[in-house]
């Protein structure tokens, strides 16, 4: 029997919707904090943003840990027979990489913030840092995080602009992934 919070044939549930909408939303906030952030001077309030920027960035590691989790066990509606050879590769080829930047470009920021010897704090509860403090790597972890974040953004933007083609093309892909049905 099918329920709501599961896949099936023709559609995703409403718990693989939820988690795909809210790590959206919740990369969108971090790509503008980290931006705004970024370009403060060295000052208390861009380490506050950055505090934010920082405990965001766990909490969207964890949820795509989730998320991937839950696609383990639940697997994704099938593409459709009707999608030519190569759509079905690029979309296969953009769904795992932009997995893979979803847990590197965090996993990035947390290497960087530990090597740089600073804090990573949620809700009051403090982080363990993965790695000893060292500038040299934290320079290098650094430049590895911005480098992810900008094939994430680069991923997002075909993810979107192929998501955008489905709707105008009306062939029932990207309804799958929204909350209300088409009529």
């Amino acid at each position: 029997m099918h329920t709501h919070s599961e896949n099936s044939a023709a559609r995703y549930g409403i718990v693989a919707q939820l988690l795909h909408w809210l790590v959206a939303a919740m990369v969108f906030v971090q790509l503008g904090l980290g931006i705004y952030a970024g370009n403060l001077p060295v000052s208390l309030a861009r380490l506050k943003w950055l505090s934010w920027h920082k405990a965001l960035g766990i909490i969207l590691l964890a949820l795509v840990l989730l998320r991937l989790a839950w696609r383990a066990f639940h697997s994704p509606p099938a593409l459709p027979a009707f999608l030519p050879r190569h759509e079905r590769l690029l979309a296969l080829v953009v769904h795992a990489l932009l997995y893979a930047m979803l847990v590197l470009a965090p996993l990035s920021g947390w290497l960087y913030a530990s090597a740089a010897g600073l804090s990573v704090t949620v809700r009051g509860l403090r982080i363990r840092n993965l790695v000893e403090r060292n500038p040299g790597l934290a320079a290098a972890f650094h430049d590895t995080h911005v480098i992810f974040v900008v094939v994430l953004a680069s991923l997002i933007v075909l993810h979107v602009a192929g998501a955008l083609r489905h709707a105008l093309r009306h062939d029932g892909i990207m309804s799958r992934m929204l909350p209300w049905r088409r009529t």
